[in-house]
């Protein structure tokens, strides 16, 4: 009956027109349509032990991106989808092509007890767990399928009628026209240069000029990430060399009879820090914002603001991209209609994609520490580049402009992590009854997780809170949804001190908001001492400073030991920041949220006659 069932489980994936398919031993299968990426499970022939379910669906907490040789295929498989069948129709094919198996499997399910857990696999799709021994239940595996397969249908079809950004790029025959350039700025590190009719073929930007003193120098280079070799030295400090210039007659394709695409205005972008939801929100985006704004006249949220503007990656890797959380994947929407595209996204091969303007570079202002400082060549963005961000942020994720912290019953959120995760509160609920105790009456404390949550989950979570205890971490990224006047308490790890500049920098950085740092000793931290045991330095410790990291909660310096290691990566940060939780101390914590409704309750009365002042960003710099 399982090899039958296995058939008609084929059968439904091919009605339903899927175009990512592969061996059915394979437990979770992802189908990407245009703008969204849809999960469909599918159960082995044989039932899966419950920990290996699992091990597999915890896999599917963040969804990648498809990688570039699935994309094309993929795009055309959306498209004959949303052309050729309706949702309607799918459901009804679907539902009879499993109708039989979902009968089976009825007749075994009525003597086996259901469990009624609330625990699921994927979104709509529950665990079946019998009595007797843990597996999945084949017919509610197919059911749920059938259901989430209608509604990806009807996602895609939607998209397909307003939304899909490949349909929606025909090809363009313009005339040809030789590259230009202008930029703003006179040192290689200040300068943002606007690029004119630039063609990218094949993954390479060329420059097609008959400047003779052009083809000899090139166009200006610029730096394309705010990243410096200092004080970080192993950073990148961004691809400048990217652009090949070339003589119109001596370009690698045919002029006239090759395919074009056309990009209006592009930025071109160099993403560090993929992985990171704090670095992506709280500088990739500020930064974008600030070269947009300042250099393109887009500035908000506007459909005029997204309409024909593309971020082109200078990233060579589809892996660079997919590690992103899907939350920052997010961010990117409030800034253009089209998705990310690496600059050899196979979307593009064996096409000419005429650019008629790029912009690259970074410029005098920029949003990141410690790199965007005056001791390193950059400074802060000015007043009305902070204003101008979060009100695009907010206008993205749904939330009104310029609230005020409110300061009568003060909101607290306190946002804690898994304890798996590292970097949890151990003794959060005795510290919430100490300050309810210690603030009667004043304070509406939650608590709440950020895995798992979109942007605009996380930004109402932020948006709604006069004061937010957390963890030095990604999490950071969501202080611009902070209301004006607001308090942001971020907690560092023991050996961690050095993080609490981040928090303090950053909301220097955006003065104009009104939004406190509060900053506390490190708190005593447990390490996770199963993941610190399979690490490699551990193991080649001796005893003797084993003995003073778990006792005295003391790292060692790269001086104290006789062999070569990275103290610092190791100790302060993977251990005691990655992998330790917290025990936090009820009166650092309560002190530093009294500072916090004192400072609230002080900003609120002050703003209530605020008046907001815009300042001009000034491109002084002569253009060359």
């Amino acid at each position: 009956m399982r090899l039958i069932c296995e058939k008609r489980l084929l059968l439904l994936l091919l009605v339903l027109q899927v175009p990512y398919l592969v061996s059915p031993s394979k437990l979770l299968k992802q189908t990407a349509f245009p703008g969204s990426v849809r999960q469909l499970a599918v159960l082995k022939s044989s039932y899966l032990p419950e920990s290996q379910l699992g091990v597999q669906a915890s896999n599917t907490a963040r969804v990648p991106l498809q990688f570039a040789e699935q994309r094309q295929s993929q795009r055309q498989g959306a498209r004959s989808l949303a052309q050729h069948v309706s949702a309607e129709q799918a459901t009804s094919a679907a539902s009879a092509a499993v109708q039989n198996s979902v009968t089976a499997g009825a007749v075994a399910a009525e003597a086996e007890p259901e469990d009624t857990s609330t625990d699921t696999l994927l979104p709509g799709i529950q665990q079946y767990q019998p009595s007797s021994m843990p597996f999945v239940s084949t017919d509610r595996l197919v059911s749920a399928a059938v259901a989430q397969a209608s509604q990806i249908m009807a996602d895609t079809t939607a998209q397909h009628e307003g939304e899909s950004q490949f349909d929606a790029w025909p090809l363009v025959n313009p005339p040809f026209q030789e590259a230009l350039h202008e930029c703003f700025g006179s040192s290689k590190l200040h300068r943002v240069c606007k690029y004119y009719n630039l063609l990218l073929w094949n993954g390479t930007l060329y420059y097609p000029t008959t400047d003779v003193g052009t083809l000899v120098s090139g166009p200006p280079r610029v730096p394309i990430s705010w990243v410096s070799l200092s004080p970080f030295d192993k950073m990148e400090f961004g691809q400048d060399q990217w652009a090949e210039v070339v003589h119109p007659n001596d370009l690698p394709f045919n002029w006239e009879t090759t395919p074009k695409l056309s990009m209006k205005e592009a930025l071109f972008w160099k993403l560090t820090f993929q992985d990171n939801y704090g670095h992506l929100l709280g500088e990739h985006g500020p930064i974008i914002h600030n070269l947009m704004c300042s250099y393109l006249n887009r500035c908000s949220y506007t459909e005029e603001d997204l309409q024909d503007f593309h971020i082109l990656l200078a990233n060579d890797q589809e892996e660079e991209i997919s590690v992103m959380p899907a939350a920052s994947q997010e961010m990117f929407n409030c800034f253009c209609k089209r998705a990310l595209m690496l600059h050899n996204d196979i979307f593009f091969k064996d096409h000419v994609v005429v650019v008629g303007t790029l912009l690259a570079g970074i410029g005098p202002t920029c949003r990141g520490y410690p790199w965007c400082r005056p001791q390193w060549g950059r400074s802060p963005m000015v007043g009305n580049m902070v204003t101008t961000w979060q009100e695009r942020m907010l206008d993205c994720t749904g939330m009104p402009r310029n609230v005020i912290a409110p300061a009568d019953t003060i909101n607290v959120a306190v946002i804690d992590r898994h304890y798996s995760a590292g970097r949890s509160f151990l003794n959060l609920p005795d510290v919430i009854s100490h300050l309810q105790a210690r603030f009667p009456g004043t304070l509406n404390i939650t608590v709440d997780k950020l895995e798992g949550k979109s942007l605009r989950q996380q930004a109402a979570l932020y948006y709604n809170a006069s004061i937010v205890i957390q963890t030095h971490g990604a999490a950071l990224g969501n202080v611009i949804f902070l209301p004006r006047g607001a308090v942001v308490i971020d907690i560092v790890p023991e050996n961690n001190e050095d993080k609490s500049p981040w928090v303090v920098y950053m909301c220097a950085d955006f003065k104009p908001l009104f939004i406190s740092p509060i900053v506390i000793p490190p708190q005593k931290t447990v390490l996770q001492m199963a993941k610190v045991r399979r690490t490699k330095e551990w193991a080649m410790l001796t005893p003797y400073w084993r003995q003073r990291i778990l006792q005295e909660g003391v790292c060692p310096e790269d001086a104290d030991l006789d062999w070569q290691m990275d103290a610092y990566a190791a100790c302060n940060f993977q251990w005691f920041l990655k992998s330790g939780n917290l025990v936090l101390d009820f009166t650092q914590v309560g002190d530093a949220l009294q500072t916090g409704v004192t400072h609230v309750r002080g900003v609120h009365d002050r703003m209530l006659d605020y008046v907001h002042k815009s300042y001009e960003f000034d491109l002084t710099a002569a253009v060359v």
